[in-house]
């Protein structure tokens, strides 16, 4: 029974009064498969847990695998995060798996902003191998980085000494947008910031764009800054408070994420706003959206498979050889230029 003996199972047996039998049952992972119902199951670990015994995961993976254990790795993911980056990091997390370089299972977490102790407790609750840590705030990772995972951890787009990491240039990406509406002859520009980032001081791809803009001599009025979710409902209702804001449109703008922008086409098609003509659009994130859009749109690639995939390597090398240093990757951003923004013009 891994960690516990007969006289735990019948503490168990008493206190839910249920047969040493079906306890025994639902602590070796037994339960679906014996149909005892997930009502019966829960209070079984609820009592269980309240003992100090959680189920040795590992060693009940190994007796149901027969011979070899797979990793389970858990991938964190933040309730606000943009749930289209979900579809591109499982495509690129699973291609380890189908270049057959490894084997391992992977769950998603979701969990709350604001409870990331909740991603600790999960880590060392012996249930994973591994962790990918995604969209933490600055307040999270360091709270993570003070309080450290018992199980080899990567952390996807955030830079950090302490864990191992995937990440790209935030900054230089808002920086570099910034560069190109500059260099296209424009004067007022607009952006939308994602809700959850409005204040956030990890937002540095919007920090990038605007303190760039002040440097190249830009305009951003506050009514051109629209905070709305990461969400296609979301670009869309910043692009019509946008256009019923009255004055003049912005004539370029950059969006936090492609499927917004994607959204954000009808409302400017509908107020006959021509893009490019009247309004160039650069977004960022290259999602397959972006590219079938009518304009086509011209975006700054996050390559979210890669790193995903980039990840999973880091995490399974960790877990292989626990005593390996913290390593980070770093992967370019390079602009592709589609219909509705061109490329640079001019030096500044």
């Amino acid at each position: 029974m891994g960690r516990m003996g007969m006289s735990t199972i019948k503490e168990i047996a008493e206190r839910t009064k249920l047969s040493v039998g079906t306890v025994s049952i639902v602590l070796n992972g037994r339960g679906d498969e014996m149909r005892i119902s997930k009502k019966t199951q829960q209070r079984v670990l609820e009592a269980a847990q309240g003992l100090g015994y959680l189920p040795n995961i590992s060693a009940r993976r190994l007796r149901q695998s027969g011979t070899r254990n797979i990793p389970a790795i858990a991938t964190f993911w933040p309730s606000d995060l943009a749930p289209e980056l979900l579809g591109r990091f499982f495509t690129g997390a699973q291609s380890p798996i189908l270049e057959q370089e490894y084997a391992f299972e992977m769950s998603i977490q979701p969990y709350k902003r604001g409870h990331v102790e909740k991603i600790k407790e999960m880590c060392d609750s012996g249930m994973y191998h591994g962790a990918i840590i995604t969209g933490v705030s600055a307040e999270e990772q360091r709270y993570l980085e003070s309080n450290r995972c018992n199980v080899p951890t990567v952390l996807f787009n955030r830079e950090s000494s302490v864990y191992s990491c995937v990440y790209v240039d935030s900054y230089e990406i808002g920086r570099k947008v910034a560069e190109l509406f500059a260099n296209r002859g424009h004067k007022k520009v607009g952006t939308i910031v994602p809700e959850h980032l409005v204040n956030a001081e990890n937002n540095l791809r919007y920090r990038g764009f605007v303190e760039s803009c002040g440097r190249y001599g830009l305009e951003i009025e506050d009514r051109h800054i629209q905070v709305a979710p990461m969400s296609m409902e979301g670009g869309n209702s910043a692009a019509r408070r946008i256009v019923e804001g009255g004055g003049r449109v912005p004539t370029a703008m950059f969006f936090p994420i492609g499927i917004m922008a994607v959204a954000a086409l009808p409302v400017f098609h509908r107020a006959s706003i021509r893009i490019p003509d009247d309004l160039e659009i650069v977004t960022y994130g290259d999602h397959e959206a972006e590219k079938y859009s009518v304009p086509s749109l011209s975006t700054v690639k996050l390559p979210v498979e890669e790193m995903a995939a980039a990840c999973i390597r880091l995490v399974m090398g960790l877990i292989q050889d626990p005593g390996v240093g913290p390593k980070s990757v770093v992967f370019e951003t390079p602009f592709i230029f589609r219909e509705s923004c061109g490329g640079f013009i001019r030096e500044l």
